[in-house]
This record gives structure tokens, C-alpha cells and sequence, in this order.
């Protein structure tokens, strides 16, 4: 980590403290904000961009030690000499002084005005009123500022700047420049949440990580693991906001604290009414209403560490186990109170019964909350609870990748007399672990077969096919898949959970083999009317919602896609997303940033879903390192593609063959990135070859299409087109197009191609086929200027790929246009309009229009836009799509 950190975000604020510095209607700024926001931190950088002669610089200070001394903040500027002269006239004297130090315009920078004794105060609304100096001064918020300072900004002499808390994205972007690395999404959320954006408490809180080993690295991306520690230093800070608290005020902090979001009435009930007003009007608190229900929580996240702290570890269970009593007497007939109690119990170290922890186990399940499942779910095995529920313990175990131990405690609970019910749903889940998790796909096939056989109840028995074909289409076999689902249905009324897992099946079947229609519908219909199967089947909506999300990737639906990816990224919070969520929701957003061309950022959402690859399914557990070694091959990484690469090989397993087509292609292009072009087309053949075999379709579209893009148009054309007539969605067919313009070196087929790619958003592609159609105009003489006008498109779209280092887009070279309009032309290449690129440059729409009327002159009347070139007049307001 860096020694200090860098200055990261408030670029708006800096720049608007510079202006004002510069303007001559205001004589400074004066910048307002919470303790520890970052109010010294962004003056400092704001006179370190300041020219070395632009002013001289008087720095002051505001502290309690000096308020009481006249001119004490100056104190260290000031003479000695004339101190009878100051008793007639001390300002004039004082200004003088200050003055008679300047070789340049003099600025005066006040670090805590608020603290300022009077007559500092008043020397610095002197200087400033008679035009004498120019300020910069920082005041804390809600402190008591004197009047000379609070009539700066109220006479307009100078500008006040409130400077707000961080937001989330500038939080992140803090921590991640200061620890040089990326920091995992739910560790910046709650480092976010929990800091509130202060950036002193932020700072405190990541070197006490660092040290206690709380934040550590794991495969390129920062974790938080653990409690939230508190430094001496950060802890003294909390307290002093926190001030005195007497016994019954410290009370009430800690049950909120504990017990957050409580509802006022059991907070009163546990304290008194009188101490929770008192604690609400000195903001140790606050409050909300949640319908009729009035929820208290601590008034800072942070307030709640250090009250936890102060009480120390026998207090905190005995607040803990009172907490359980006051809401087990109210009957816990809120959602979510069961959990909360289970929690408590288990945080006390009290005795809890088995049933409250398996209803427990399950409801956090449904939240997706999985560490906290997993921990009841042990803690009710510990208990001695039956084989029915070590059955609906063991998906939880399963899901964070416990595989050896769910195959134990199944294989103990088979032992035991079971009802049929029973008995199907222990086979189930330990087919289901031995295929996913231990490897051993043949032995599941057997134990399922034998038990569907041997079971004459027909729920069970349904249930238990509808595992077999779920089980199926995740190892690729769909012609098998399928006609389970038909032995299901063919068997008399579907029942809620084999309905549940056959059309889960179904609709992943349907969208790895090419049928995005209707895996979308089914899946929207089945998110729309679950009928009751997610209180105990809630992995199943993810694998709903995936199946829709990732069928409209692979139809090239991007702003489909991207409606559908941001609703499973919905179905779960950051704080309770599971492993297994988690690394789906990652790769398909990687899926979807590199069909947008976004490389840079598909690596990032890639190195995210290969840091949860640990804790899931075996079977999913190198599907984020397959996603990153691709697209770290794509962006010219061969090292980091090739270590993410060997990791995805040592977990593969049968099971989960589903999960690795972007594994075979990460071959293809770690040999590209290497510089071996011809032989990575090879690769990407030999894959489409094995993806045809298994019939997944939208993988063998994309192994054939890179093949395409590595140099060899020519076999991968017809199968290719073939493929279109297999398989749904635009994207097949835009592949085809391309295989077959670029195999016949027609230059003005690619061209309209690039265009369709990208109309569709599919901005790499796009990129790319410019640039095979500048390089076929080109073998004309007669084609220069639309060989120009295809270099100028490739460069201008590849311009809008951040971090793609593809072999077609290597040597493409900046096009023969100003400064200014190869701006312009860049802008309007990303899809902003003539008027949101006017309001961006601060231009007027008839300039911009200009501009790319001037680009489309200099290119001699080929228009980068299709045959419409924007109006010369301003009129459009939209440019025409770049083609």
C-alpha cells in the first residue's frame, strides 16, 4: 500500500476551488464540511496546482490552545516589532505585516476557521473585504463559526464550497488507488457503508485492515474478512463525536447497535422511553418508519463498532440474549425475526432449539445470506436434528462447496429409516454433490435411476427425475435431458418442485442450444409465477434468471441483456449474495462487456467472479478463471490468461460441462497474445468442433466466429451458416455475414457489416470488420479513399474498446484529421448526439456539426455514417449510427 494515499475523485471540487481562486468577482472560497471529509486534503491539492509565483502563500491554523490568544493562528508569521503600533490599530498593523511578506498577491489559507480567536478572525474578513489577500479557508460543519468568518460567504466576499461525504464509486476508487489493486464488490460496499464516506474514517479503517490481515489479496482482487476492527486512533475519533454518555444514553446505543433495525417499541421496552428521546436528540440514533413500525438504528455505522467495543465480549452477550427474549415474546410474526433470533442465540453462545435454527437455516438461504445459513445449518446438525432436515440442510453445505462433508452427513442420515419423500430428496442431493462437487457423474446416474425405479409415491419419484435432468443439462447432455423431462410430464400432473426443476432444465436447455425465444419466455414466466417453490428451492431463480439473461447475450440482445442481467444482480444484495450468484452474475456481465467491447472492464467483472471461485460449486468453481483468461487474452495479457487458465483446468469436472466453453477459447487467444495468430484460428476450429459435438450452439457460434477474427474466414464460413439456420437471435447471423464477406475479401460487404455489428452495439466486432474492410479497399488503388474512410471508422470504434489488443486491430494507425475533430468524430462514434456532444465540449451544435461535415469532406465524400452524413446545418440532433 501505498505511504500516502492519492487524491482520487472531488475532480469537480478541485476544479471549482481553482476557478474561484482565479475569478475576480469573489476574493476566495471557503470550504464546509463533516470532520474527516476531506476538507484539508482538497485545499492542499488545490494550492499545489497553483503556479510557484502566482501568489505568495500564508498558511494558518485554527486549534483550541490559540483561540484565546489574539492573533494567535498568525502568530507564527508576525513580528515581534511593533506590537505598540498594533494596540492603536491592530488589524492595520497585522495586515501590514502580512503584506509586507508578499512578492506576489497574497493568499491566505485557514485551516479550522471555526477555531479562530476573534481577532484572527477579524484579520482575515479584513484582508479579504479590503481586497488585501484572497482566502481559502476550511469550517467544520454545525460547529460554531465565528461571525467575521460566517461573513465572508454571507456578504459575498468570498464563495462557500460544501464539500459532501464520498460517494460509493469515489470511496472505491480511493482504496483501490491507495492498495494499487481492485477491491471486490461487496468489500468497497461495506467498507461504503460503513464509513459513510468519510474519508478519515475510510483511511483508519483500511490501515487497521491491512495490519489485522482483515484485507487481504486474493487472485488480483481485495477481500474484507471478518468483524470490522477499530484502531485506537479511528475509535478516539468515533468517541469524540460521541461525546459523554451517561449509563442509560450508552444503553440504548448498544441495544441499536446490537440489535439494528429495532423497532422503537422493544427498544423502549428494553431501556426506557426517556433514554431513547435522549439518545434520538443527540444523534447517537435515528429513526424511520417502515410502515407502521418505528425502526431505530445507530445514527453512524461506526457508533455501532465502538459501543460494541466499549461493552465488551460479556456484556455484548448478555445485550444479545435480551434481545432474543424481547423478540421471542412478541412471537417473531415479522419476516425475518426468526433469523434475527437464530443469529442472536448463536452470537450469545445461548442454547437455541433445532427447529428455530433449520427455520433459521432456511430463511437465510432464501436471502442468499449463505454464511449465515451455513452457520445454522451446522449449528442445527450439532443439535441433532433428523434426516429430513439434514436434507434441507444439504443444499447449503453444497452451495459453498462443503462437498465431502454433505456427502457424510447423507450418507449417515441414508442409513436411518426414511419415508419416500424423504428418501428422494437424500438421493437427490447426494446425486447432485457427486456429480457437481465430488466428480463422480457415472455413480449419480446410477443412485438416481435406482431410486426413480424403486419409488412409487409420484411426487417423489418426479422430483427425482427432475434432478436427473437438471443434473443432465449441466453435463451437456440435452437429448437425455429432454426426454427425462418428457418422463416427467408424461407421468400424470407435475408437481411444484418437479415443475420447478424441469423447467429449469428446460430453460437452460433451450438457451444452450440456441433457442433464446423460448428460454426467454420460459424463464420470465417461471420468474413471474413461481407458485410457492422459491421458499424452498430459491437456487432455482438464479438459474432462471441466468438462463434469460444469457440468452439474450448470445442472440446479440445487448440492451435486453443488460435489463435482464441488472434483475439478478437485483434478486440479491451485496452483503447476501452466495458464491454461486455471485459468479454467475459476474461472468454474464463479463459475457456482456466484451460484446460492448469493453474489455478493460469484462477483466474486471472477470478477476471479481474468479475471486469467489473457492466457495461454490466445485463444478462452477473455475468458470470465473475461464472468463478471465479470456478476456485477459483479448486485452494482450497472455501471463495473467495463462495462470487463469491452469486454475479452470485443475477444477474441471464432468459434472459442470457447461461451465467451460470460454476455457477452450482462452486457448485460442493465449496463443494470439503470443503472437501465434494462425495457430490460435486452429484452436478456435478444433473448439467449434467439440461445442458442435455436444450441440451448444452459442458456443460453437463463438468459437467459429473467432476463428474469423484470427484470419480464417474460409472454414468456419459454412459452418457457420449453417449454424444460422440452427439457431436463434441476430448475433449468428451477423457472424455468418461476416465469415462469408470476409472469406470473399469483399470490401463493401464488410463495410456494411461493420455497420450492422455496429447498430447492435457489438462495437469490437464492428471495430474489427472496418478494419478488414479498409485493408480490402486498400488492394484497389481506385478504393483510397474508402479504404481511408474504413481505417477512420475501425480507429474511431476501436477508440470505444477500452483495453481490446486483437491481431486485426493491431497497426491501426490515428487518422489524418485535427485534434479536434478526431474528438468529435470519437464522441459521435460512442452514439452521443450532436447536442450532448456540444454540452460536453462546450461547443455550439452548429460547430459540431461542422466538424463532421469537415470530417466527411476530408474523406472525400465517403461518409463514416452510411449514406446520410450529418447535417452541415446543425438540424440533427442525433449523428446517424457509425458504420
Amino acid at each position: 500500500m501505498r505511504t500516502s494515499w492519492p487524491f482520487t475523485g472531488r475532480t469537480s471540487a478541485l476544479d471549482e476551488v481553482g476557478s474561484l481562486l482565479s475569478e475576480r468577482t469573489v476574493q476566495g472560497v471557503v470550504v464546509a464540511g463533516d470532520a474527516g471529509v476531506g476538507k484539508t486534503r482538497l485545499v492542499k491539492e488545490a494550492l499545489d496546482r497553483l503556479e510557484p509565483a502566482a501568489f505568495t502563500v500564508v498558511r494558518a491554523c485554527g486549534t483550541v490552545a490559540d483561540a484565546g490568544i489574539p492573533f494567535g493562528a498568525f502568530g507564527h508569521v508576525l513580528p515581534v516589532e511593533g506590537v505598540a503600533t498594533a494596540i492603536v490599530n491592530p488589524l492595520r498593523w497585522a495586515s501590514e505585516a502580512l503584506r509586507s511578506l508578499a512578492a506576489a498577491p497574497l493568499l491566505v489559507t485557514v485551516d479550522d476557521a471555526h477555531l479562530l480567536d476573534p481577532t484572527s478572525a477579524a484579520l482575515v474578513h479584513h484582508l479579504v473585504l479590503h481586497r488585501e489577500a484572497r482566502v481559502v479557508a476550511t469550517v467544520r460543519t454545525g460547529a460554531a463559526v465565528p461571525d467575521p468568518v460566517t461573513a465572508l460567504w454571507k456578504d459575498d466576499l468570498a464563495r462557500r464550497l460544501d464539500l459532501v461525504p464520498l460517494t460509493m464509486a469515489e470511496s472505491q476508487a480511493v482504496v483501490e488507488a491507495a492498495l494499487d489493486g481492485q477491491l471486490g464488490a461487496a468489500t468497497a460496499r461495506r467498507l461504503y457503508h460503513s464509513t459513510q464516506g468519510n474519508l478519515l474514517f475510510l483511511h483508519e479503517l483500511v490501515l487497521t485492515g491491512l495490519g489485522e490481515r482483515r484485507l487481504a489479496e486474493a487472485r488480483g482482487v481485495w477481500h474484507w474478512h471478518g468483524d470490522l476492527p477499530l484502531s485506537p486512533r479511528l475509535r478516539e475519533l468515533i468517541e469524540a463525536r460521541l461525546g459523554t454518555l451517561d449509563e442509560a444514553e450508552r444503553e440504548v446505543l448498544e441495544y441499536a447497535a446490537l440489535g439494528e433495525p429495532l423497532g422503537a417499541a422493544t427498544l423502549a421496552a428494553l431501556t426506557s422511553e426517556d433514554a431513547v428521546e435522549r439518545a434520538e436528540a443527540r444523534h447517537l440514533i435515528a429513526s424511520s418508519g417502515v410502515g407502521r413500525r418505528l425502526e431505530i438504528r445507530t445514527a453512524h455505522p461506526l457508533y455501532g463498532e465502538v459501543a460494541r467495543a466499549h461493552a465488551g465480549p460479556e456484556r455484548v452477550r448478555e445485550r444479545l440474549a435480551a434481545l432474543a427474549a424481547a423478540l421471542q415474546g412478541t412471537g417473531m410474526r415479522r419476516h425475518g425475526d426468526v433469523l434475527r433470533v437464530a443469529a442472536w442465540h448463536l452470537d450469545a453462545g445461548a442454547p437455541a432449539g433445532g427447529d428455530l435454527l433449520l427455520a433459521a437455516c432456511g430463511q437465510a438461504w432464501t436471502l442468499h445470506d449463505m454464511d449465515l445459513a451455513e452457520r445454522c445449518g451446522r449449528a442445527a446438525l450439532a443439535a441433532g436434528v433428523d434426516a429430513a432436515a439434514t436434507v434441507r440442510i444439504a443444499p447449503v453445505l453444497l452451495l459453498a462447496g462443503r462437498h465431502d462433508e454433505v456427502e457424510e452427513h447423507l450418507a449417515r442420515a441414508a442409513a436411518e429409516p426414511l419415508d419416500e419423500p424423504t428418501r428422494a430428496g437424500l438421493v437427490s442431493m447426494r446425486a447432485f454433490n457427486l456429480a457437481m462437487g465430488l466428480g463422480d457423474e457415472e455413480r449419480a446416474e446410477r443412485m438416481l435411476d435406482e431410486a426413480a425405479d424403486q419409488t412409487a409415491e409420484p411426487a417423489s419419484r418426479q422430483s427425482l427425475l427432475g434432478y436427473q435432468a437438471l443434473g443432465r443439462v449441466y453435463a451437456a447432455r440435452f437429448d437425455e435431458a429432454e426426454a427425462t423431462v418428457a418422463r416427467v410430464r408424461a407421468a400424470g400432473p407435475v408437481r411444484p418442485e418437479a415443475a420447478a426443476l424441469t423447467g429449469a432444465a428446460d430453460a437452460l436447455r433451450l438457451m444452450l442450444t440456441g433457442r433464446y425465444d423460448e428460454a426467454v419466455a420460459l424463464a420470465s414466466n417461471a420468474l413471474e409465477d413461481p407458485s410457492g417453490w422459491l421458499e424452498y428451492m430459491p437456487s432455482l431463480v438464479a438459474a432462471f434468471s441466468d438462463a434469460r439473461a444469457a440468452a439474450s447475450v448470445f442472440a446479440g440482445d445487448l440492451a435486453a441483456a443488460d435489463g435482464y442481467i441488472a434483475y439478478g444482480e437485483a434478486l440479491f444484495t451485496e452483503d447476501h449474495l452466495s458464491p454461486v450468484a455471485a459468479t454467475t452474475s459476474r461472468t454474464l456481465r463479463v459475457e456482456y462487456c466484451l460484446l460492448r467491447g469493453d474489455v478493460r472492464r469484462a477483466v474486471r467483472w472477470a478477476h471479481e467472479a474468479a475471486s469467489h471461485g473457492s466457495r461454490t460449486i466445485r463444478a462452477m468453481s473455475g468458470h470465473g478463471h475461464e472468463e478471465l483468461a479470456y478476456a485477459a487474452a483479448v486485452a494482450g495479457d497472455a501471463a495473467t490468461a495463462t495462470t487463469a487458465a491452469r486454475v479452470a483446468e485443475r477444477r474441471r469436472i464432468g459434472g459442470g460441462r457447461i461451465f467451460h466453453f470460454r476455457a477452450y477459447l482462452a486457448r485460442a487467444w493465449i496463443r494470439a497474445a503470443a503472437g501465434d495468430v494462425a495457430g490460435a484460428a486452429e484452436t478456435a476450429l478444433d473448439a467449434a468442433a467439440r461445442f458442435e459435438e455436444r450441440s451448444l450452439r452459442p458456443y460453437a457460434m463463438f468459437a467459429l466466429h473467432d476463428a474469423v477474427r484470427l484470419g480464417a474466414p474460409g472454414p468456419a464460413r459454412d459452418r457457420l451458416a449453417a449454424l444460422a439456420d440452427r439457431t436463434g437471435g441476430r448475433l449468428v447471423r451477423l457472424c455468418a455475414r461476416h465469415a462469408d464477406a470476409a472469406a470473399r475479401r469483399d470490401a463493401a460487404a464488410l463495410d456494411e457489416v461493420s455497420g450492422a455489428f455496429a447498430d447492435a452495439g457489438l462495437t469490437l466486432f464492428a471495430a474489427e470488420t472496418a478494419a478488414e474492410a479498409a485493408r480490402a479497399h486498400g488492394r484497389r488503388a481506385a478504393r483510397s479513399r474508402e479504404a481511408n474512410a474504413a481505417a477512420t471508422r475501425a480507429w474511431l470504434l476501436a477508440g470505444n474498446c477500452p483495453g481490446a489488443r486483437t491481431p486485426v486491430l493491431s497497426g491501426l494507425a490515428a487518422p489524418e484529421l485535427t485534434a479536434r475533430q478526431l474528438e468529435i468524430a470519437r464522441l459521435a462514434a460512442s452514439g452521443l448526439g450532436h447536442r450532448e456532444i456540444a454540452d460536453r465540449l462546450v461547443l455550439s451544435v452548429r460547430t459540431v456539426a461542422n466538424h463532421l461535415q469537415a470530417v466527411y469532406d476530408r474523406l472525400g465524400g465517403v461518409s463514416l455514417w452510411g449514406d446520410d452524413p450529418p447535417h452541415p446545418s446543425g438540424r440533427s440532433e442525433t449523428p446517424p449510427p457509425l458504420r
